[in-house]
């Protein structure tokens, strides 16, 4: 077997990481290696599980060692082709990636999944002064990817229930890209009965895609996380956004449903790992 000689594209992960329950880092890191991408943590929190259905569980906040692990790297000159952040848990922890979008002394790729919120209900987590500080991230991103109550706390307009029209869903995408994103990809939208639709904006091409996906049974922790690393992912290893997304939306259908045919506990999160070869063949 002959392998790739070219080095592999280096992401920083700014998560947190569960010790059980699929999600966040525990979920980036398994994805992007698959699409034979190095990827480098820096843990916002250590949790012994997520929060979704589970009590008890062991919170350590790590806050304070964000920035000087990245001062550390500098130092190194180690340099990164993405600067990935996800659910940050504090006003201090959106200010300390700010700080790193904007000093950081290598440019990347920024990618920004502004985890808030859902079903029309800021996370208890979230002040509305954190959520105004994510639009300033948003305004340094290159890809965001909210899910539709994200959306409306981002852009500040009111969270319908039901379907959505995708006429609005389209000028909801485009106003997040006013914020400052370069591409902005919708998740989760409920616009057709008993489907999902993934919807993206790309302001450099002005296009708009669309994908559509059966909703199936289960809302599994997780999924936001590893819809976001397949298509951070594919794009930062050349695919083009449509194709990216066409690709990440089937990779999804395809998890959640053999999670649910292996009869996997909600709350454990998605089966990727009987699904990364599907992500290893994408790899060029």
């Amino acid at each position: 077997m002959s392998y790739s000689l070219i080095p592999p594209p280096r992401v920083a992960a700014i998560h947190d990481i569960s010790g059980f329950g699929r999600c966040a880092l525990t979920v980036i890191i398994p994805a992007m290696s698959a699409l034979g991408i190095q990827v480098c943590p820096v843990p916002t929190a250590l949790l012994s599980t997520h929060t979704g259905g589970f009590s008890g569980f062991v919170f350590r906040d790590l806050s304070s060692d964000i920035r000087p692990t990245f001062d550390h790297w500098a130092g190194l000159d180690i340099r990164f082709d993405c600067i990935y952040s996800g659910f940050l848990g504090s006003y201090e922890q959106i200010g300390i990636v700010k700080s790193v979008l904007e000093e950081y002394p290598h440019p990347a790729m920024h990618i920004v999944d502004p985890v808030m919120g859902d079903d029309g209900i800021l996370y208890s987590t979230y002040t509305r002064q954190m959520a105004e500080n994510m639009r300033v991230l948003i305004g340094m991103a290159d890809l965001v990817t909210p899910n539709f109550t994200e959306c409306c706390i981002l852009t500040e307009r009111k969270f319908t229930e039901g379907l959505i029209d995708e006429n609005e869903a389209i000028r909801c995408v485009k106003e997040l890209v006013g914020l400052g994103a370069k591409t902005a990809v919708l998740t989760g939208l409920r616009i057709k009965e008993g489907y999902f639709t993934n919807l993206a904006f790309e302001s450099e091409t002005g296009k708009v895609s669309t994908t559509h996906c059966p909703r199936l049974p289960g809302s599994y922790p997780g999924t936001g996380d590893l819809f976001t690393s397949v298509l951070g992912g594919l794009r930062i290893i050349g695919y083009p956004l449509e194709k990216a997304l066409e690709l990440t939306t089937d990779y999804l259908s395809e998890t959640i449903a053999l999670t649910g045919k292996l009869g996997t506990p909600i709350r454990e999160g998605v089966a990727l790992e009987r699904t990364l070869p599907s992500l290893m063949r994408l790899v060029k």
